[in-house]
């Protein structure tokens, strides 16, 4: 049986030096380098969801996302929580692009162990599904743009 689940979250970036520099979140579940995302509750917009699940697996409260950047990732998981387990998942994951000048603070449920940020080059190291590093490829892309558009160094 087939399950549809939908996550949202955010490609989180600062710059500093010069530097485009993305937060990777390493989660304890998973054991793997990601970004932060999460379910979406009821009643709440994909916007809510993202801001929601940033503060609460990295601390960051200020965020501002950048205008005209969405972008979806899908695959197919075999599922972990209680109503899904020994099920196949058709995972969507909405991801926005928002900058801060915060830092990671700590994850408020544990779920979270660390936060790095790292420059595009290395963030593509750490993260382990192709589908991931294209997507920052395209939202790395999408922020030297900007950048260079507004002149910001």
């Amino acid at each position: 049986m087939e399950t549809k689940e939908t996550s949202v979250g955010a490609f989180i970036y600062k710059i500093e030096n010069g530097e485009i520099l993305f937060l990777l979140v390493y989660s304890e579940r998973n054991k793997e380098w990601g970004f932060p995302k999460g379910h979406v509750e009821p009643n709440e917009t994909e916007l809510e969801t993202a801001k929601r699940e940033i503060k609460e697996e990295t601390g960051i409260e200020n965020i501002d996302f950048v205008k005209d950047f969405r972008c979806v990732d899908t695959y197919k998981i075999k599922g972990t929580l209680s109503t899904t387990k020994n099920r196949i998942i058709d995972k969507n994951v909405i991801y926005y692009l928002a900058s801060t000048k915060e830092d990671f603070k700590c994850s408020v449920d544990n779920e979270i162990g660390q936060g790095k940020w790292l420059n595009f080059s290395s963030a593509t190291e750490f993260l382990k599904h192709d589908n991931q590093k294209k997507l920052l490829k395209s939202a790395y892309m999408f922020v030297k743009e900007v950048k260079n558009e507004s002149g910001i160094k």
